[in-house]
């Protein structure tokens, strides 16, 4: 590579670091303006969430505002201020009028939007309400290889959402809540929350298992095995060179150790979300295969149910 390259691709990762760390302050900024003028509501603040989100998810995820996550046993959430989810291969959202419902298998990040500290409290019951609702792997699909149906598929026995709270603060009338990671670590996956002051405020990214292995977390969001470590499939036909792929921490021939700590990058918040995030995103195995006959059955179960005269 020419020197020349070299700079220029230097000056790029330099660039793209600074406008991360521009964007953070920039957020911050107008979600503290948000919040102090009665006129600008909460539906705004929530499309800034969006607006960052969309800027850093695939697009093959599609993004709703204020929508009820359900599952074919007749289990319903409360209400889900961002949700991302697949729709390439669901059917489209049940919808009521304006009252969006999305199946728990196509979905893959609930986010919650609070404009001040958070009461701890509701907000477990609302993660709590997340974490029952039930998928199933019953879905049928034609693949290249023949047909499959999701009981098949031993590292899929469920999925679970990736959870994210996303919370300001006026730092002017307002501390941050005492050890928030503590207190809501294990029902959020990542928390956001404005901290600092003044002209060093910003939106800190704190991850309670940060330093749990991508193994672990593919069976806390897919439900598979019991490895305590990611098995990469072939890994002893591979001749790895460790100066060509030294980020990799493997232990023996194929348990890959990487966590999420590793995908920080120094002083740098959204930018460590942006690659913490996707690489959930990229061992969520989301979508499931649509349990269609499920979710038929239950309709059946509640018409059947009815009095004659409102079937």
């Amino acid at each position: 590579m020419s020197k020349n390259l070299e700079q220029d691709g230097r000056m790029a990762f330099e660039k793209i670091h600074k406008n991360y760390k521009y964007l953070n302050k920039m957020m911050v900024e107008e979600m503290e303006i948000a919040s102090e003028h009665d006129g600008l509501t909460g539906d705004y603040r929530e499309q800034m969430w969006m607006k960052l989100f969309r800027s850093i998810i695939p697009q093959k995820f599609s993004m709703a505002q204020g929508v009820m996550i359900i599952d074919s046993k007749g289990n319903i959430s409360k209400e889900v201020d961002i949700a991302v989810y697949d729709e390439q291969y669901t059917p489209y959202v049940f919808q009521y009028n304006t009252l969006k419902f999305i199946p728990i298998e196509a979905v893959a990040v609930v986010i919650e939007c609070k404009s001040t500290n958070p009461k701890p409290d509701e907000l477990k019951e609302w993660a709590d309400k997340i974490e029952k609702l039930t998928p199933k792997a019953t879905g049928v699909a034609r693949m290249a290889t023949g047909y499959s149906c999701g009981i098949t598929n031993p590292s899929q026995l469920k999925t679970r959402p990736i959870k994210i709270l996303a919370t300001i603060r006026t730092y002017k009338t307002e501390e941050p809540m005492k050890n928030i990671k503590g207190k809501l670590g294990d029902y959020f996956d990542f928390i956001l929350q404005e901290q600092g002051v003044k002209e060093n405020r910003e939106f800190k990214v704190m991850i309670k298992n940060e330093d749990k292995s991508l193994g672990w977390w593919g069976h806390r969001l897919n439900g598979q095995g019991g490895d305590e470590y990611l098995k990469i499939k072939d890994m002893d036909k591979c001749q790895l060179n460790q100066a060509d792929y030294g980020e990799l921490d493997f232990d023996g021939i194929d348990l890959l150790k990487n966590t999420l700590q590793d995908l920080r990058v120094e002083g740098n918040e959204l930018l460590s979300l942006n690659l913490q995030l996707n690489q959930l995103l990229m061992i969520l195995n989301n979508p499931m295969l649509f349990p269609h006959f499920a979710y038929a059955k239950r309709f059946n179960e509640i018409i059947n149910s009815l009095p004659e005269n409102e079937k």
